[in-house]
Order: C-alpha cells, then structure tokens, then sequence
C-alpha cells in the first residue's frame, strides 16, 4: 500500500474517483453506423469520451479534456498510464463528445492515436490549453501534478487516416509518372 499522502497515494484516490465518477453506459459505446467522419461535433464540446482495448479485446473508456487542431484532437495523461500502455499496443480507438463522466452525447467515431514525440509536446499543450484557459492551466498545476511526465496523444479519425494516405498515393503515382516523362 502506498505510504499515505505520497504521490503514489494521491494518484490512487485521484483515479479511484474518476473510476467512481464514470457513467455505466461508457462501458457498451460502440461506432456510431454511417456517423459523421471528422470532429466537427466536438465543437462547443468540453469533455470526450475515449475507449482504448486491453490485450483480450475488453474496452476500457475514460472522459478526457481535449483539443481541437487541423481535423485532429489533442489529449494529455500520464506517461505510464494504462491508457498510454494499451495505446502502444493496438491504436485503433473509440472517441465521441460526452459528459465530465464519460457518457457519449454524440457520434462514436473510430480513431487511430498517436503518442506525440517530445518535439510535438509544447504544441499539443498549447492546443490544449487553448481550448480550456485558466481552468486547464489551475488542474495541470493541481490535479495533474500526480504524473512525474505527461504523454501528449493526437486522436486522428480513421475516415482522415485513410484520406490522407490514398492522397499520398496518388502523389507518389503522380511523381513517379513526371519522372518518366
């Protein structure tokens, strides 16, 4: 058990009451059939609801602060988070507006994440802050001071993903056709 009052300690009793604080229904989200394809509908919106996958396939969904940047949302927790750690081992996401306890009140979207590098960091931070001002900036100094290092995460819908690469296709094909000529 960890010693009381210790960082260990208040990160215990912080996660234990966002555990206490999430809706039922966050547990059975499913994609949203023929739903919207980007994260228009996060606008206006101050929480998301983000659903990673353990190892056997079991959602786990958590309400997040977010972002909103180019089509893309930013996210930050905890470096050695259990959403970070099941992130790195399957990317592919649920994520939908919702309520502070996590209950969707919009299109589930299917996403891929990306754990940002150090060099991205500071921007997502500042996306992040932007969206949120002084309310953000008091819970990074308070709450979120219970995570030695944060992890910055870019949630990328999957209809954007595949956007993007078919258009890098077709300018590959279109490089390699002017090198013939």
């Amino acid at each position: 058990m960890p010693r009381l009052l210790s960082k260990e300690w208040w990160e215990e009793r912080v996660l234990r009451m966002y555990d206490s604080w999430r809706d039922p229904v966050t547990w059975h989200v499913a994609e949203t059939p023929d739903g919207p394809k980007d994260l228009r509908q996060f606008k206006r919106r101050r929480f998301a609801l983000l659903v990673t996958y353990k190892r056997n396939g079991d959602a786990v969904p958590s309400a997040m602060w977010f972002g909103l940047k180019d089509g893309r949302a930013y996210l930050r927790t905890g470096c050695d988070s259990w959403k970070v750690r099941r992130m790195r081992n399957n990317p592919q996401v649920l994520f939908a507006p919702s309520n502070i306890r996590g209950k969707p009140k919009g299109a589930v979207l299917a996403c891929t994440a990306r754990i940002l590098p150090d060099e991205e960091k500071p921007a997502a931070a500042r996306i992040i802050a932007g969206a949120y001002g002084a309310g953000r900036k008091l819970y990074d100094r308070t709450v979120a001071t219970v995570y030695e290092e944060a992890a910055y995460i870019e949630i990328t819908p999957n209809a954007l993903v595949q956007a993007e690469a078919q258009a890098a296709e077709e300018s590959a094909a279109r490089r390699v056709e002017q090198a013939r000529d």
